[in-house]
C-alpha cells in the first residue's frame, strides 16, 4: 500500500512515537483513495498508526475552521475600525493642538512686542524726568 501525506497535522490523533498525525490517502490496493491518519515520519520509521478518517468528522473540522478564520476576520476588521477611529481623533488632536501652540506663538510675540514698547516707553520717559530735572536744576539757579 503506498502512501502520500498532506502537510496538515491532526491536533487530535497522535502516533506511537508521540507525534501528531497526518493526513494520508492510499494510493495501491483495493482502498485506492481512503483517507487515514498515519505518521508524519512514514516510512521512516516503525510506527504502524492507521486509523480510517471519517469523511463527515473531516467536513466538521473544516467547518470549524473555516468558522474561527471567519470569527478572526471578523476580529480583525473590528480592530481595524477601532484603529482608524483612534487615528482619525489623533489626527483631529494633533491639528487642534498644532492650532494651539500657533496661537501661543502669536500671544507671546505680541507680549514680547508690548514688553519692548513699554521699555522705549519707560527709557522715554526717563529721558523726560532726567531733561525736566536739568531745567527745574537750572531754573533754581538762576
Amino acid at each position: 500500500m503506498s502512501q502520500a501525506s498532506t502537510s496538515s497535522a491532526n491536533s487530535k490523533v497522535r502516533c506511537s512515537c508521540g507525534n501528531y498525525a497526518v493526513v494520508r490517502t492510499v494510493r495501491n490496493g483495493p482502498d485506492v483513495g481512503t483517507k487515514f491518519y498515519g505518521c508524519p515520519k512514514w516510512p521512516h520509521t516503525t510506527c504502524q498508526l492507521f486509523v480510517p478518517v471519517d469523511d463527515k468528522s473531516v467536513v466538521e473540522d473544516l467547518q470549524l475552521k473555516l468558522m474561527e478564520k471567519d470569527t478572526t476576520i471578523a476580529e480583525l476588521e473590528m480592530h481595524l475600525k477601532f484603529n482608524e477611529n483612534r487615528l482619525e481623533e489623533l489626527v483631529k488632536k494633533n491639528k487642534d493642538l498644532a492650532e494651539e501652540v500657533d496661537n501661543l506663538k502669536t500671544e507671546m510675540w505680541e507680549q514680547k512686542m508690548g514688553s519692548i514698547q513699554s521699555q522705549t516707553n519707560l527709557k522715554h520717559l526717563s529721558m523726560g524726568l532726567f531733561v525736566a530735572l536739568i531745567a527745574v536744576f537750572l531754573y533754581c539757579k538762576i
